[in-house]
């Protein structure tokens, strides 16, 4: 039992109260990434504003949902910038007290490097949790409504958006095959065609038709101009009828086919379980959505990662810390970005298994902290 209380009894005794040492250290790096994190931000807001800024002028609707798919996509931007913001704050503060001598200072006191920079890897490891958790109660709902504004000033400005042609779905009880829908009049035009599936594998009718209208109450389908095929177990053909107008109760509504591929990255961990469940009704390939899950941890996890690259970069540093400290955080954050960029790609189209693909990055980023801590004589 003492054994497994033995980290917190350290932690107690090093850290409670904060040493002197601790907050010079952990607050002149907490106001640089609060300042790193406020700039970052700010630039992509007005990389935002100006990209949306054409339907201020072209859009028929009230331009409000310009203003608030801004600040709706604000908590994405956040997210975004969190770890390039961190990677320099801890990269920057800890080379200015390499570059002045500082870190040297308190080495030769006897205090080790790793519990020099303990409060920041602290940081780093509740970062992870934080940015998690925001990603998943936060960022994501805000992506949902920053979504709903875009179709409404885009729908205004006469653009098609949401718009499904030509779809073939599996359904509870058999395939469709729809062209256009038109949610207003929550009608299918163009055609509308339908093949009923016995759980072994046999039809036993089809129906097609020029327009289908969903009644939502009663739960119904109406079909206009329809031909319905019937066939016996031998798939024999029993009868072939036209109606000019027939009802049918298809157990799909007309969502089921205006959204039947929803974004995995507008979904939380729970929704994404759900999206796998209903692919899997559907016959829509869900491995993207697993993928998905995966980053719902692993790439939050980079937060941490960068921290204690940051924090043995900057110990190396010998010249100007700020100018190091910028070059090595676009090199770091740019290159994680790419070989996790192309592990999902590669995960997602089952070159590589899942859990190998979400996260090998995080893995190797953290093996070459490792390596280059001990290549360090500090």
């Amino acid at each position: 039992m003492n054994l497994l209380l033995t980290p917190f009894f350290w932690f107690k005794r090093e850290f409670i109260p904060f040493r002197t040492l601790d907050r010079y250290l952990f607050l002149d790096f907490f106001k640089t990434f609060i300042g790193t994190l406020i700039m970052l931000t700010s630039m992509i807001v007005i990389y935002k504003f100006t990209d949306v800024m054409k339907y201020l002028v072209s859009s028929k609707v009230n331009q409000v949902h310009v203003y608030l798919h801004v600040l709706y996509s604000l908590p994405s931007m956040v997210d975004q910038v969190v770890a390039p913001a961190l990677m320099f704050s801890v990269c920057f503060v800890i080379g200015q007290f390499s570059v002045n001598k500082e870190l040297v200072a308190m080495m030769v006191a006897g205090v080790s490097f790793i519990r020099i920079i303990t409060p920041i890897l602290f940081f780093g490891i509740s970062m992870w949790l934080i940015m998690t958790l925001f990603g998943q109660t936060v960022v994501i709902p805000a992506n949902k409504r920053a979504q709903i504004e875009y179709s409404i000033m885009a729908k205004g400005s006469n653009r098609l958006i949401d718009f499904v042609y030509q779809l073939h779905i599996k359904g509870k009880k058999g395939f469709y095959y729809v062209y256009w829908i038109d949610e207003k009049d929550n009608t299918v035009k163009g055609g509308f065609n339908y093949i009923e599936i016995t759980p072994d594998g046999h039809p036993t009718y089809t129906v097609s038709s020029q327009k289908a209208k969903f009644i939502p109450s009663p739960h119904s389908w109406v079909l206009y101009d329809a031909e319905e095929v019937r066939f016996n177990e031998n798939l024999e053909l029993v009868s072939r009828t036209k109606y000019a107008e027939k009802t049918y109760d298809f157990p799909e509504d007309l969502a089921y086919f205006s959204k039947p591929i929803r974004n995995p990255e507008e979904m939380n961990f729970f929704e994404l379980a759900d999206e796998i469940e209903s692919r899997i009704t559907k016959g829509i390939p869900f491995r993207n959505v697993i993928v998905q899950q995966h980053m719902a941890f692993a790439m939050p996890l980079m937060s941490f990662v960068v921290v204690t690259l940051g924090a043995l970069a900057g110990a190396i540093t010998k010249r100007s810390a700020g100018v190091a400290s910028l070059g090595l955080t676009i090199a770091v954050v740019l290159l994680y970005y790419i070989l996790n960029s192309t592990a999902k790609t590669l995960a997602e189209n089952g070159a590589l298994p899942i859990w190998i693909g979400m996260w090998m990055t995080p893995v190797i980023f953290t093996s070459a902290a490792y390596f280059l801590y001990r290549r360090m004589n500090i």
